[in-house]
């Protein structure tokens, strides 16, 4: 897997000039935003920049558009503005735009458009929500009108509108890195609906905000099990894109290894991890658990004795979901942790995984805690 940055403002102290080197060997892609990366674009410049698929910001100072085309707002059945139902408690900071009107559309082509000619090689869509996702002021769920029927907006006919919008991105981008922020459990990863595997097609990454971190997530198969989010994983590569797992709320290097090794379990290779913990990601700390290569893929995943299980050429990883009990298993043979430890068994309780490597694998640096300023080639 590769490591990406999401470069939020807090990012900034360490794009001043002095870390470019290490970040062109360190970093695999960066998602940023304009215009204050069109100055750093010659320092790096493999990037997703930010574009949203339909929110209107409600302050105008750098959004005029709810004032220069109110059109474009969804509206409900009273004429009142909808909104995306996103940090709300003052009152939701984004209206709901019309995806399925024409010069909305044109308008952000057009916008990307001018991105590419600056330079920007990728573009991350976010909020690309097949699954309803309206609100009023509140944030209180409300039911759009749709302006082509004038009938209550109806989610088959959002998700097309938001389908024939990425496809429109797609043909007319073909050569642009495309990654959608996207809604992994809008539909069950077995779903045949047309839209979610078609918006999956028109991208490059899937961004799943919150990774295998995610508190949400809980044991089995169901809407929000630990094996439907794999199994959604499983179905981006059948779609012909890749992920990425970004966690938003691990507070221990417990937690970035559950993350990573749910990466290692789906991973076709070319899929992407990151965290917003800076303490493991900057040039100040960068972990070395983010550089873990176990070789080759010896074939998928699968159960080994209550845990979920993948070999490698030069090890094996092991998870176990969230909410199950401890699970001690006997390895076949004594293997390494990632700090270098020999092992005949391991324990892994609740939300914990383990990465382990053949005891001929000894060169591999150890991983159990944050490196300050490590230099590395790419992978």
């Amino acid at each position: 897997m590769g490591v990406l940055v999401n470069a939020k403002s807090d990012f900034d102290r360490w794009t001043a000039g002095r870390h470019w080197a290490w970040i062109n060997q360190a970093y695999d892609s960066m998602v940023v935003w304009e215009p204050y990366w069109d100055s750093r674009l010659d320092d790096f410049d493999r990037v997703f920049v930010s574009r949203n698929a339909y929110a209107i910001k409600v302050e105008t100072t750098h959004d005029p558009r709810s004032v220069e085309h109110p059109e474009w707002i969804l509206r409900d059945a009273d004429g009142d503005p909808v909104y995306i139902p996103f940090d709300c408690d003052d009152g939701c900071p984004q209206y709901a735009a019309d995806v399925g009107n024409p010069e909305f559309r044109r308008a952000l082509l057009d916008e990307i458009a001018t991105l590419v000619r600056r330079g920007y090689p990728g573009l991350m869509l976010d909020d690309v929500n097949l699954d309803w996702r309206f609100s009023d002021e509140r944030g209180d769920d409300i039911t759009p009108i749709d302006p082509r029927t004038g009938a209550p907006l109806t989610l088959e006919s959002w998700q097309r509108y938001m389908a024939e919008f990425v496809e429109m991105i797609r043909s007319e981008f073909p050569d642009l890195n495309i990654m959608h922020n996207a809604i992994w459990y809008t539909e069950p990863p077995e779903s045949d609906n047309p839209y979610v595997m078609r918006q999956i097609a028109a991208a490059d990454y899937v961004m799943l905000e919150r990774g295998a971190t995610d508190p949400g997530l809980v044991e089995g198969t169901s809407k929000f099990g630990m094996r439907t989010f794999l199994d959604y994983i499983d179905r981006v590569h059948s779609l012909g894109a890749n992920v990425l797992l970004l966690d938003e709320t691990a507070t221990t290097i417990e937690e970035q290894w559950f993350n990573v090794a749910a990466g290692l379990l789906t991973s076709n290779g070319q899929d992407l991890v990151s965290t917003e913990d800076w303490d493991l990601v900057s040039p100040d700390c960068f972990w070395s658990g983010f550089t873990t290569n176990l070789g080759d893929a010896l074939g998928p995943r699968y159960d080994h004795e209550n845990l979920i299980r993948r070999d490698f050429t030069e090890g094996i990883v092991l998870l176990n979901e969230p909410g199950r009990d401890p699970v001690t298993i006997q390895l076949d043979a004594p293997m390494l942790t990632a700090s270098g430890r020999r092992v005949t068994s391991i324990t892994l309780g609740d939300r914990e995984a383990i990465v382990l490597r053949h005891p001929d694998t000894t060169s591999a640096p150890s991983l159990d805690a944050p490196r300050a300023g490590q230099d590395r080639s790419r992978r």
